[in-house]
C-alpha cells in the first residue's frame, strides 16, 4: 500500500527570498525554532518541501522560501525567486545594512551515495537547530529528512538547509550568511 510523499519532486522546488515577512498561514510548517540575540531574531521552519526562514534585524525582515515551484506566494517584496534547479550562488545588500549571501543546489545522487548522506543527516539532526524527518512515501522506502543548522557568529547568523528526497536520490542544500 503506498502512503504518498508530502513532497514534490525534488525537480519542482523554487528558491524566493523576499525582503519583508509572509503570512505563516501560508506555509505548513512541520517544525519550527525561534532564535534571538541582541542583534537579530530568526524564526526557522521546516515545511513539507523544504523551508521558510524569517530573519529580523533593525526593522528589516528578509524572508528565505525553499518550497514548490506551484506553491502561489506573493509577489510584493520578492528579491530573489527562480526554480531550485537553475539556483546559483549570489550576494545581496539590502536596507538596515545587511547582505544576504545565498548558495542553494539540488543534487542527484547514486543510491548508495544518497544513503550514506541520509545517515549522516539523521546523525547530525540530533545536534541541528531543527530537524524532522517526514513519514515515508511506503514502508520500505527511506524517510524524507530536513535538518536545518544555524550558527550566529558576531555580527552573521549562517545557516545550512539540507532536505532529503528518497525518490529522487537528491538533497537539496542551501547556504545562506546574513550580514549585519
Amino acid at each position: 500500500m503506498k502512503v504518498g510523499s508530502a513532497r514534490p519532486d525534488a525537480s519542482q522546488l523554487a528558491f524566493r527570498l523576499y525582503e519583508r515577512s509572509l503570512h505563516p498561514e501560508l506555509f505548513r510548517v512541520s517544525r519550527a525554532t525561534l532564535m534571538e540575540t541582541d542583534d537579530f531574531s530568526a524564526m526557522l521552519r521546516i515545511c513539507e518541501a523544504g523551508h521558510v526562514i524569517e530573519l529580523r534585524h533593525s526593522g528589516t525582515v528578509i524572508t528565505e522560501v525553499v518550497g514548490a515551484v506551484e506553491q502561489e506566494l506573493p509577489q510584493r517584496g520578492l528579491c530573489v525567486g527562480e526554480p531550485l534547479a537553475s539556483c546559483r550562488d549570489r550576494s545581496l545588500s539590502l536596507d538596515g545594512n545587511l547582505t544576504v549571501h545565498t548558495s542553494a543546489h539540488v543534487e542527484r545522487l547514486d543510491p548508495e551515495v544518497f544513503t550514506e548522506i541520509q545517515t549522516e543527516l539523521q546523525m547530525d539532526a540530533r545536534r541541528a537547530a531543527v530537524a524532522c524527518e517526514f513519514p515515508a512515501a511506503h514502508r520500505m522506502q527511506t524517510a524524507p529528512l530536513s535538518v536545518i543548522q544555524a550558527d550566529a557568529n558576531g555580527r552573521s547568523l549562517a545557516v545550512h538547509a539540507f532536505h532529503t528526497f528518497p525518490e529522487n536520490a537528491a538533497v537539496v542544500r542551501t547556504q545562506t550568511l546574513y550580514e549585519f
